[in-house]
């Protein structure tokens, strides 16, 4: 007996360390997501932001370049087709759907209560039974409405004649993209100031716990924030990792009383007061009773939050960066036709030197293309962290902290498990190498082209250098000779009379001495001024450097970024479409 005790206790407290492990798991993750939401709400308005500054820098570089496009090249021919918003998955609406049910279901009871009458029951289903045809209709019409908008497509044909005007045309569609992240931007909630304590706090907890609707509502949609979502289910994990640990102790409590009782009953000492060790054995079994029902009490809370509330985000979000992608697709698109007509460039029609506003633009283009590649790839990978840790947790939450079998977890759960599975899967199946390599190489070319401006101004520094001190020299010798013709000149004739005297021998060695300085002066205008026509040549040089290395930048690398940007766009909108268009077999949840 004393044996088998032992065996069942060891086995108790095995099982009960296992779960304690995989609570501080559930912990970590949920501690993970959470800092990885915050990272990729940042960098997800870091890339957005980035495509505006982009935008407004290639723009300002585009202005300074004054190269016009030939009128031999062929019109770009912009497709526009309106985007219908995805319509949602049969997990989402089948989510809505229960929680329709539940609240038609709390009111019908409340109705019950109040009449006291048995038709209400009826009128229930019916309203059920409504609903769901409704939820079942609107989905079909928002899929018809989006074949419909698919069919219909708008034709422009549009022509510009500088880098000027196509840089304006790739700014429009820059803005464009970047207004279609803000549905993912709203859901993210990458533009609101959360509170400075944080979930690792006494006061984050209580945030999370029993905050008010300001913190945990959004005000302008009347949801709770995703954000504060993560935050509470951070509690409740922490809440339920030190249930569990409690447990765990008052299990090892427990088979202790339970086996000196064991041991009593069977060696029947004396001087032991049998009736102490069963009422310690028993205080023991309620405090292990309570902890487990504390403990399934925070699981029950966890899978409420998760099932009612988290499910309905994580595919709203999933959802919206389908769309923001589509929308990007098209953009990108347009874009990369449009910058087709920079193969009509040409950098014989402008020999205007470089501005230092000019070297200071493709300066700062280069940076923003940089800026742009590195919120890409941050965003890339915040994205998959976030998906990676969320899909942990949500694997190990289908396990109850219990004990209990897996079939004991939701359908809903187990859906949503699955969902964010399929979406992390095609995030690592996600290759942004070429897009990053396609705006790498640009910004190498304007990094380059900026080395060859910088020699440029270089060169155009030394023209105006030697150009003051030609200027400088000329004005001396102009006072030179003025000196020598107004001082000798006229007193050689006069001094004639006096041919033979000291004084004139010395004026005439004055003049020979003026006449040298004169010839020096010469000598070193000459010599200035060939180096001023060198430097000249030299400076005209690299301005056609410049304007060459500048049109076959723009004309080989520019068209590929968005080239480039429109296959990754439209590479990962299919993949997010066939995630969420995948067919899911446990849908209809009763």
């Amino acid at each position: 007996m004393g044996a088998a005790s032992s065996r069942e206790g060891d086995a108790a407290r095995a099982a009960a360390r296992e779960h304690a492990k995989r609570c501080r798991e559930r912990r970590r993750l949920m501690r993970e997501a959470v800092r990885q939401r915050r990272h990729l709400a940042a960098s997800h308005a870091a890339y957005l932001r980035s495509l505006g500054v982009v935008a407004s820098t290639l723009t300002r570089f585009a202005v300074g370049e004054p190269l016009p496009v030939s009128d031999h090249t062929p019109p770009a021919v912009v497709v526009h087709r309106p985007l219908a918003p995805s319509s949602p998955p049969p997990l989402l609406r089948a989510v809505q759907q229960r929680q329709g049910e539940a609240q038609e279901h709390q009111q019908a009871q409340e109705e019950e209560e109040e009449e006291g009458g048995g038709a209400s029951a009826v009128d229930v289903v019916g309203a059920v039974s409504e609903s769901a045809a409704a939820t079942r209709t609107e989905g079909g019409g928002v899929v018809g409405s989006r074949a419909a908008a698919e069919e219909e497509e708008l034709r422009m044909e549009v022509r510009h004649r500088s880098l000027a005007e196509v840089a304006a045309g790739l700014e429009e569609y820059f803005v464009k993209a970047s207004v279609a992240g803000d549905a993912v931007s709203s859901l993210l909630e990458a533009s609101t100031t959360e509170f400075k304590g944080g979930s690792h706090s006494f006061l984050g907890v209580i945030c999370c716990l029993s905050a008010p609707a300001v913190d945990r509502i959004d005000s302008m949609t009347g949801r709770q924030r995703h954000s504060s979502i993560l935050q509470q289910l951070l509690a409740w994990e922490k809440k339920l990792y030190k249930d569990v640990k409690a447990r765990e102790r008052l299990q090892i409590r427990h088979d202790k009383r339970l086996t000196e009782l064991g041991d009593q009953e069977y060696s029947r000492k004396i001087n032991v007061d049998i009736q102490k060790l069963k009422a310690a054995w028993d205080r023991a079994r309620a405090q292990l009773e309570t902890a487990s029902q504390s403990v399934d009490a925070t699981s029950s809370a966890v899978a409420e939050l998760r099932d009612t509330v988290l499910a309905r985000q994580l595919l709203e979000l999933c959802h919206a960066t389908l769309d923001m992608w589509r929308a990007m697709r098209q953009h990108h698109e347009a874009q990369s036709l449009i910058a087709q007509q920079l193969r009509g460039l040409s950098s014989r029609t402008s020999m205007d030197p470089t501005t230092e506003i000019h070297h200071q633009a493709t300066r700062a283009l280069e940076a923003a293309m940089s800026a742009w590649c590195g919120a890409m790839a941050h965003m890339a990978k915040h994205q998959r962290d976030y998906v990676h840790a969320l899909h942990g947790w949500l694997r190990l939450t289908l396990k109850p902290p219990n004990g209990g079998a897996q079939a004991a977890a939701s359908p809903v759960a187990v859906e949503l498990e699955a969902f964010v599975d399929r979406w992390g899967k095609v995030l690592d199946r996600v290759n942004c190498g070429e897009v990053l390599k396609a705006i790498k190489g640009f910004a190498g070319a304007a990094r380059a082209v900026h080395a060859l401006q910088s020699d440029e101004l270089r060169v155009a520094r030394r023209v105006r250098k030697y150009s003051r001190e030609l200027d400088r020299k000329s004005r001396m010798l102009r006072q030179v000779e003025k000196s020598y013709y107004d001082s000798y000149l006229p007193g050689a004739m006069m001094s004639l009379w006096h041919w033979g005297r000291p004084a004139w021998r010395e004026e005439q060695m004055q003049a020979r001495v003026a006449r040298n300085e004169v010839a020096q002066r010469r000598d070193e205008i000459e010599a200035c001024r060939k180096m001023v026509e060198d430097e000249m040549r030299k400076h005209a040089k690299a301005i056609d450097a410049t304007r060459t290395a500048t049109v076959t930048a723009v004309q080989g690398t520019l068209p590929a970024v968005f080239q480039a940007m429109a296959a990754f766009s439209a590479s990962l909108a299919s993949s997010l479409e066939a995630v969420c268009r995948v067919p899911q077999q446990n849908v209809n949840i009763q």
